[in-house]
C-alpha cells in the first residue's frame, strides 16, 4: 500500500455527528466529523459556518476535545466544547460568557475513552517528552504492521480463496483447495523465510480440513445449518483451552495484531472463546426457530456484524488499562 492510498484511507469519514442547540436566542448546529486520523468540529449559526476546530490524533496517546469560539453580534462570547462520550457518540457543551447554557448530554463528562489515552485539559499541551514517546510508539506500530503484513495478507488470501471456490463449486472443494494453498504457503515460507504463517493461517488450514470432513460426512440441510454451531463450539474449545494456559499459542499470535503489545494473550483467547460459544448458541437458535431463508440472512450478514462487535469488546477487555481497573 503506497502513501497516497494510505492517506486516502485515513481521511475517509468514519462517522458524522450532528448536535443542534438553542440557548438564549442562539440557534446553532455543531457537526463533528471523525476520520482515522483526526476529529473535526464545525459550528454553524443560522446555517452559516462561524468556527471550526481540527484535532489530529493519529499517533498520539493523549487527546483533547475540540473547542469552538465565536463572538455574537451583541458582543457575547460563545464557547463550545465538542468531543466523545464513550466510543460511539459525541456530545457538546455550550457556554455564553463563561456560563453553561446547554448540554446535549446533561451531566456527562466529555472526554475520550480512557482506554485510548488521557484527555488533555483545556489549554494543556503535550510536553516534548510525550510527543517523542508518541512518535516512537507510532513508529513501533508501523514497523509491527510491516512485519505482520505478509502473514496478514496470506490470511486474507486463504479466506477469499475459500469464498470464491465455494461459490464456484462446493464447500468440500473450497475447504480442500484452501487447505492445499495453506500447505503450499508453508512450503514457500520454508524456502523463502518469508513469514506467511505468523497469523492464524495454520489454524485456518486445520479448520478448513475439519470443514471438508464435515461436509463429506453430512449432506442434510439441517446438518449443514448445524455446521456453524459444531465448528463454533470446537473453535471456542480450542481458544478456551489456549486461554486457560495463558494464550501461549493462539493468544501470542493474535497479540501481534493488537495496538498494545502488552495486551493479555490469555484474556484475549478466553474472550474470543466465549464469543465462539455465544455465536454457536445463537446459530443453533436461529436455525431451529426460524426458516431457512431467515437463517441464510442471519449467517450471511448479522452473524459477522455481531461477532465483530463482541470481538471489539473482548479486545478492550484484554487491553492493559482494563486489567488495572
Amino acid at each position: 500500500m503506497n502513501r497516497a492510498t494510505l492517506a486516502i484511507i485515513l481521511s475517509m469519514k468514519i462517522w458524522t455527528y450532528k448536535r443542534p442547540f438553542s440557548a438564549e436566542g442562539v440557534n446553532g448546529l455543531v457537526t463533528t466529523i471523525a476520520t482515522l486520523e483526526d476529529l473535526t468540529s464545525i459550528l454553524e449559526i443560522d446555517g452559516v459556518e462561524q468556527a471550526r476546530d481540527v484535532y489530529r490524533y493519529k499517533g498520539q496517546r493523549a487527546f483533547r476535545n475540540n473547542h469552538l469560539t465565536h463572538v455574537l453580534p451583541d458582543g457575547r462570547r460563545l464557547d463550545i466544547e465538542s468531543g466523545y462520550v464513550g466510543w460511539f457518540k459525541t456530545q457538546i457543551a455550550v457556554r455564553i460568557n463563561g456560563r453553561l447554557v446547554f448540554e446535549s448530554a446533561p451531566g456527562q463528562t466529555i472526554q475520550w475513552p480512557p482506554s485510548m489515552g488521557r484527555t488533555l485539559a483545556p489549554g494543556e499541551t503535550l510536553s516534548p517528552e510525550m510527543i517523542e514517546r508518541d512518535r516512537a510508539e507510532e513508529d513501533r506500530q508501523t514497523e509491527q504492521f510491516k512485519r505482520n503484513k505478509p502473514s496478514l495478507l496470506f490470511d486474507v488470501f486463504i479466506a477469499l480463496l475459500f469464498f470464491v471456490v465455494a461459490k464456484m463449486t462446493n464447500l468440500t472443494t473450497a475447504a480442500l483447495v484452501s487447505a492445499g494453498a495453506g500447505i503450499l504457503g508453508w512450503i514457500i515460507q520454508r524456502i523463502t523465510r518469508i513469514d506467511l504463517m505468523g497469523g492464524l493461517a495454520t489454524f485456518g488450514i486445520i479448520m478448513s480440513l475439519v470443514t471438508a470432513g464435515f461436509a463429506l460426512a453430512f449432506q442434510d440441510d439441517e446438518m449443514v445449518k448445524m455446521r456453524s454451531t459444531i465448528l463454533g463450539l470446537l473453535t471456542a474449545g480450542i481458544f478456551l483451552t489456549d486461554g486457560a494456559f495463558g494464550g501461549r499459542y493462539l493468544g501470542r499470535r493474535l497479540v501481534r495484531y493488537m495496538p498494545h503489545p502488552d495486551t493479555s494473550p490469555g484474556r484475549l483467547t478466553l474472550g474470543i472463546g466465549m464469543v465462539g460459544v455465544v455465536m454457536a448458541v445463537l446459530n443453533y437458535g436461529v436455525a431451529k426457530v426460524f426458516s431457512t431463508d431467515a437463517w441464510l440472512f442471519y449467517t450471511t450478514f448479522l452473524d459477522t456484524i455481531l461477532a465483530l462487535g463482541l470481538t471489539f469488546a473482548v479486545i478492550k477487555w484484554a487491553m492493559p488499562q482494563s486489567r488495572q481497573t
